[in-house]
């Protein structure tokens, strides 16, 4: 048998980013054998400075790599030099400031940010470790709300009538709703005045870190408000038929709001009206699978 493939996981404790990074070496892992090392930049991150010498202290400390990935602005640094120190093909997860694409030997790009180049793939959204599951619950749904954000202005009233019609519209569904960080106190206390026999709200703060990917791989359908976009592409993933909640967006065309309408247009999400509450006659594409798609052409390129 082959040796294992070593991967070095670059990472800088920002869930977000290490899940897109976790989401593809889960996918190469079901192609070939790794050994997946993570180095913490709070421990191990790289000057500029040694980037340009091509020294990386912690490379004598670990396994030489195969491959070596990471995601997030603030992993450069490290990526660069520890690819440089170890002669290890470098690969970048979201797109970097444009004069150092060409330093990454692939960058992996969502395709809103609407870059191309010879080292770079584009994908729809961001991977993920979520995986489409077909132990789907029939009658089982789940509201995932988010809070303001950096391209979306927040309107309580707005959401609290949004869900109220859908379940109203859905006699027939169970529905569990969660929160996440960003959702505003007063969010929280309106939508637990909406609990019923119908829906069960549970706070993020009640939740462990496991429960919302065993709740997505188990609900049919999905409602998002659209400035959770990571958990847009999540739901995405999971094979539920999925529903964006539109809030109020901040002046401006953004990247993020290119994608969500991208998805729009494609019809892989119903955007929420008063005529559009039933997710169960909606005719979703395949699940998105983004992750296992990358790494097949990590695995041909660099395995």
């Amino acid at each position: 048998m082959p040796p294992a493939k070593v991967i070095w996981q670059i990472c800088d404790n920002k869930r977000g980013h290490e899940n897109q990074s976790s989401g593809l070496i889960h996918a190469l892992s079901k192609q070939t054998k790794i050994e997946a090392i993570r180095v913490d930049i709070a421990m191990h991150r790289a000057s500029w400075w040694q980037v340009v010498r091509g020294t990386f202290p912690s490379a004598s400390t670990l396994p030489q790599p195969d491959l070596i990935i990471a995601a997030g602005s603030q992993t450069h640094s490290s990526l660069l030099a520890a690819g440089r120190a170890t002669g290890a093909p470098t690969l970048l997860i979201m797109a970097p400031p444009k004069g150092l694409t060409r330093f990454f030997d692939l960058c992996v790009v969502p395709a809103h940010d609407q870059r191309q180049g010879p080292n770079i793939i584009q994908t729809t959204g961001a991977m993920n470790t979520v995986e489409a599951s077909p132990n789907k619950a029939p009658n089982t749904g789940l509201f995932l709300i988010g809070g303001p954000s950096q391209h979306h202005n927040w309107d309580e009233a707005s959401l609290w009538k949004q869900i109220s019609t859908i379940i109203d519209s859905n006699s027939q569904l169970q529905w569990k709703l969660t929160t996440s960080r960003r959702t505003l106190e007063s969010t929280t206390a309106r939508l637990q005045s909406l609990e019923s026999n119908q829906l069960e709200v549970i706070p993020v703060e009640q939740t462990k870190a496991d429960w919302l990917p065993q709740q997505l791989a188990r609900s049919s359908y999905v409602w998002v408000t659209e400035d959770s976009v990571s958990m847009v592409y999540e739901a995405l993933s999971s094979g539920a038929k999925v529903g964006l909640l539109p809030g109020p967006r901040k002046a401006g065309e953004s990247r993020i709001i290119r994608g969500l309408d991208a998805l729009q247009q494609s019809k892989h999400v119903l955007s929420y009206s008063e005529d559009q509450t039933d997710l169960t006659s909606f005719k979703a594409p395949p699940p998105l699978n983004e992750a296992a798609r990358i790494a097949k052409i990590v695995s041909h390129r660099f395995f």
